[in-house]
């Protein structure tokens, strides 16, 4: 009898795909601004952001209040975090698709403390947001801010960036914008205080294409270096604002990541290619887990339903133009399926060394699902080369 649930899991994963292509226009940036704490009270009271319980407390804030136009900040607000949240706006090619604002009350007296974000960061750690800005960050947090980032990532498998300001992470997950000085028409800002601006500008980079060279229309001036010192920069995992004679735009759009490894080459160092498969994963886990986990029998039939399915949502993203069209492959990994077999006793070396892999495909794993994909992200032209023979 054929499978009832095979349709199901097949439109789960088409329309992930589909809404990935979507999504992959515009991203979600995070910032995190400082408030007085009876501007935070009077939002509160007003019921602009909301709290989990009646005490205006930091920690008990339930932020963000969300902001999709400038016609969304709260005039209460200070001059500066209304600054910032305009800023984030601009975006690049496109806006970000909204911007998810953490107030948190102003507490001089921790400027210097490494934990001074603590507690608003646990309440982000919860939420869903691709970009992390914090222009009122101060050298003493970077390092904790960066190693948060970087747990959540790891061990929490929360797939999101931060941009700090000239913080040298060696880590995709962290954008170290190197500038120290940044001048609008309007006014002077510090590495931190344009982090919002960062953010916005690669949240509002589709995924087709990349922040490199992106141009920065209401710059007037920054801190310059000569080119062979640009080039130095971006060799080092730095993302700055720089002067080509004529306007001011972006770097190479790199991620802080420097030092390569086996398993993390330097496809890991672009930010473009860090957040396709930020995507990918989120995707695909949250998909499975909906979709499928819990809701079949682990049996040869469905795993290769499951394939079927991501395959599926891989063809969408080669549509999309996110991967390399006709490289995409999916299916059960014969050799974790064999080192399972082999750690539970089940077969011996002899035994598994006389079967098929299909025979091995089809060998009972108990709950878990071995499988092993193949793609190519594909990233965007940035270095052209063309011999003129004359």
């Amino acid at each position: 009898m054929a499978k009832l649930g095979m349709p199901s899991v097949n439109i789960a994963f088409i329309e992930a795909g589909i809404e990935a292509i979507e999504r992959s226009q515009r991203g979600i940036v995070a910032l995190l601004l400082e408030e007085p704490q009876d501007t935070i009270t009077k939002l509160l009271t007003d019921h602009k952001i909301t709290s989990g319980t009646t005490s205006t407390d930091v920690a008990a804030i339930t932020n963000p209040f969300t902001v999709y136009t400038t016609d969304d900040i709260p005039a209460e607000l200070t001059d500066d975090n209304r600054d910032y949240i305009t800023k984030c706006l601009i975006g690049y090619t496109k806006t970000p698709y909204r911007v998810k604002v953490y107030l948190q009350a102003t507490n001089e007296t921790k400027d210097s403390a490494e934990d001074k974000f603590a507690d608003t960061l646990k309440i982000l750690a919860t939420d869903r947001w691709d970009y992390l800005a914090i222009p009122s960050i101060a050298t003493a947090q970077l390092e904790s801010v960066a190693t948060w980032l970087k747990t959540n990532r790891e061990n929490k498998f929360k797939k999101s960036k931060v941009v700090l300001p000239g913080y040298s992470a060696d880590y995709e997950g962290v954008i170290n914008f190197s500038n120290t000085t940044i001048k609008t028409k309007a006014k002077s800002y510090t590495g931190a205080q344009y982090t919002p601006r960062i953010a916005g500008l690669i949240a509002g980079t589709p995924m087709t294409i990349s922040a490199t060279y992106a141009p920065l229309a209401e710059v007037i001036d920054c801190d310059k270096y000569s080119l062979d010192e640009n080039d130095e920069k971006v060799n080092k995992g730095e993302f700055f604002v720089w002067y080509d004679g004529e306007k001011f735009k972006m770097s190479r759009a790199m991620n802080s990541l420097v030092t390569t490894t086996q398993g993390k080459l330097e496809a890991y160092q672009t930010i473009k290619t860090v957040d396709v498969m930020d995507m990918m994963y989120d995707d695909i886990k949250k998909t499975a887990q909906d979709s499928y986990i819990g809701k079949y029998t682990n049996d040869y039939d469905n795993k290769q339903l499951l394939i079927t399915a991501i395959g599926g949502y891989f063809k969408e993203l080669e549509e999309g133009r996110l991967l390399q069209k006709g490289y995409s492959t999916i299916d059960i990994d014969v050799e974790a399926v064999k080192t399972y077999q082999l750690e539970h006793g089940l077969y011996t070396k002899d035994e598994l060394a006389d079967m098929s892999d299909l025979e091995i495909k089809k060998l009972d794993t108990k709950k878990k699902v071995f499988l092993t994909a193949k793609v190519k992200i594909l990233d965007a032209m940035e270095d052209i080369e063309l011999p003129i023979n004359i």
